[in-house]
């Protein structure tokens, strides 16, 4: 039962970030200036996409509590989360 709330809260932290990258495709991350529109529309329309993916996974795992699928959504979750730090960071620290 634990581990089916964790799996939840996970699916709703996926979908949290999907709908910060829904709502940032037109603004800048931070409230920081914009000087990038294009690669902050594509960066953000990516990751909402990655995100609601994710999430539709981990409610998968929710709900069928099935092992290699719990697995795999904590493992892409994790190299995920690392590469959108990566490419959001990239954006803001750009000259």
């Amino acid at each position: 039962m634990l581990v089916r709330i964790l799996v939840f809260t996970c699916a709703v932290v996926f979908l949290i970030e999907a709908s910060y990258f829904y709502t940032h495709q037109t603004k800048m991350y931070f409230d920081m200036p914009m000087k990038y529109p294009e690669t902050v529309k594509t960066t953000s329309k990516t990751w909402m996409i990655m995100m609601g993916l994710m999430t539709v996974l981990a409610l998968i795992a929710t709900f069928t509590m099935n092992l290699i699928i719990i697995f795999t959504t904590l493992i892409l979750g994790c190299i995920l989360e690392l590469l959108m730090a990566i490419s959001v960071s990239s954006i803001l620290l750009k000259s």
